[in-house]
């Protein structure tokens, strides 16, 4: 028997649902339903090379919030199931609110902490964490995200903030592709 969850108000059996792959991309254009479904989206990213995806995500070089948010403004998410939406979580100009709206609105239901800010690490993560641009804020906007309404996906790139995002209740939990492999698949996070 697969696992099941009992929901509290009728005690009704309900298959949990096992987290799959994602696939990093920036268009949803002649994807089927099963693909839009896995899909991370992350338009600010379009017409970069695949394989520095990881890298110039978290360069100043684009704004990943505030091309998803053009992208919903244009309508061009099209018809089908809704992808994953990539966000900046420690974006300082992200208004949650405002956000949470626009993406409700669009049909889009489920969030990713993606780029994350965890690939910045030694003298230059602690820098940008003592400015309150760290790991625990994404976790805590992850969280606020929720509590707007959507389903947040957390990705992960090591064990311990896996186990953080596990602890404030964010599942499921996607392991992020090492930085520099040009990996666009994020998997189910094993430790």
């Amino acid at each position: 028997m697969p696992p099941v969850r009992l929901e509290r108000a009728n005690l009704r059996r309900v298959p949990l649902e096992r987290p799959g792959p994602l696939t990093l991309r920036t268009t949803l254009a002649g994807l089927g339903p099963a693909e839009r479904a896995r899909t991370l989206f992350v338009p600010a990213l379009a017409g970069a090379p695949e394989a520095l995806f990881d890298l110039l995500a978290l360069l100043p070089v684009c704004d990943v919030n505030g091309a998803l948010t053009a992208c919903l403004a244009a309508g061009a998410l099209g018809e089908g199931p809704a992808p994953v939406a990539g966000l900046f979580c420690v974006d300082p100009f992200l208004r949650v609110p405002d956000l949470a709206e626009a993406l409700l609105a669009a049909g889009l239901r489920r969030v990713a902490n993606y780029p994350s800010i965890q690939a910045i690490d030694g003298e230059t993560g602690r820098t940008i964490a003592a400015v309150g641009y760290g790991p625990q804020e994404e976790i805590a906007t992850l969280v606020r995200l929720r509590e707007a309404g959507l389903a947040p996906v957390g990705c992960a790139a090591s064990a311990a903030f896996a186990a953080e995002l596990a602890a404030a209740g964010i599942a499921p939990v996607l392991a992020i592709p090492a930085l520099g492999s040009g990996g666009l698949t994020f998997g189910p996070f094993t430790p």
